[in-house]
């Protein structure tokens, strides 16, 4: 019965009519997951606080995606708008439903970072945010509220058990050799692919019911492709970016932001702004030397592997060299 409630599209359709206003207004918080948000968020953790944070983030990310669209394989369930006409599409998306990969990805994110500050703040702040980026996939007519609340439990639970073992770890792969380590970074980053692979051969020869395809492509003017995989590739590149980033940082000194919060603010800004810029320029870049069009996932983890890699390694370094840091000998690679 519960089961049946959380999986009803006729809800989510009542959602949207309620207040039009409302919807619009939801709506528009689309941007809370997509990249360049994230970015945002990884370079705010990384220039604020310290790489080490961002490079943990960024990897539990990838990590987080692998198990979403795994997750996603193995139930291949529907989003609403595929199976009923009266919940409209406020944006197309091509991957099954459960669960909520905006809700698990703000679980591990927003939760991340309550427990690296632990200010009321900004545990206030995470909480808003994670439940508008989950209610805004409720008004857009995009998922079911079982995939909202399965997004948050799973979420939650891979960012216990990342905890639980980041420490651990990092501490084996200190006392690794340098050319060790940087294998062991490169298998890190197949963690999204070692999980997905398995679940997108279990799909074997189930085929996407045809009124799904149908639905979805009225709805959203654009076609489904919800049995292939999407994202891990993409996912792989975003650890492996990070890990390879934090070596080259280690490997030049480390970084420290700055004590002075004008010096630090700045560094935050002009940081952040590069690595959007970056992002955009490649993408651009890949698209028009023919990479895109050839696989859409190479393109994605190589964007994702470079991006990362200057978030977490060239922007610090650079950083140093115009004397933007606070290091000492006790701290240099802390």
């Amino acid at each position: 019965m519960v089961l049946d409630l959380l999986m009803d599209p006729g809800i989510i359709a009542s959602v949207q009519n309620f207040s039009p206003g409302l919807t619009s207004f939801f709506v528009e918080g689309e941007f809370l997951d997509t990249m360049p948000w994230y970015l945002l968020v990884f370079s705010i953790v990384t220039f604020g606080l310290h790489p080490r944070y961002g490079m943990r983030l960024a990897t539990l990310f990838g990590i987080n995606a692998g198990l979403n669209e795994a997750i996603k394989l193995a139930f291949h369930l529907p989003r609403p708008y595929w199976v009923f006409a009266a919940v409209e599409a406020a944006s197309a998306h091509s991957s099954f439903g459960f669960p909520s990969g905006a809700a698990q990805y703000g679980a591990v994110i927003y939760g991340y970072i309550v427990v690296i500050i632990r200010r009321f703040w900004v545990v206030l702040l995470c909480i808003i945010l994670l439940l508008i980026t989950s209610i805004v996939r409720i008004f857009s007519g995009i998922h079911f509220f079982l995939d909202t609340i399965g997004g948050w439990i799973i979420g939650f639970l891979l960012l216990a058990v990342f905890l639980f073992l980041v420490s651990k770890v990092e501490a084996y792969a200190a006392r690794l050799s340098r050319p060790t380590r940087l294998v062991f970074c490169l298998l890190v980053a197949t963690i999204p692919l070692v999980l997905v692979i398995p679940a997108y051969i279990s799909l074997g020869e189930w085929q996407l019911p045809g009124p799904w395809l149908e639905l979805a492509k009225l709805q959203s003017g654009k076609a489904i492709h919800p049995d292939i995989i999407q994202f891990s590739v993409g996912a792989s590149g975003i650890i492996l970016g990070s890990l390879l980033g934090y070596e080259f940082l280690l490997s030049r000194g480390g970084w420290n932001p700055s004590t002075i919060i004008k010096i630090r603010a700045g560094v935050l800004m002009i940081g952040t702004a590069s690595v959007l810029l970056v992002n955009a320029i490649l993408q651009i870049g890949l698209k028009e030397i023919g990479v895109t069009a050839m696989s859409p996932q190479i393109e994605t983890f190589l964007r994702m592997t470079l991006v990362l890699f200057w978030l977490i390694g060239c922007v610090p370094v650079l950083a140093e060299k115009a004397g933007h840091s606070h290091i000492t000998s006790n701290n240099k690679n802390n």
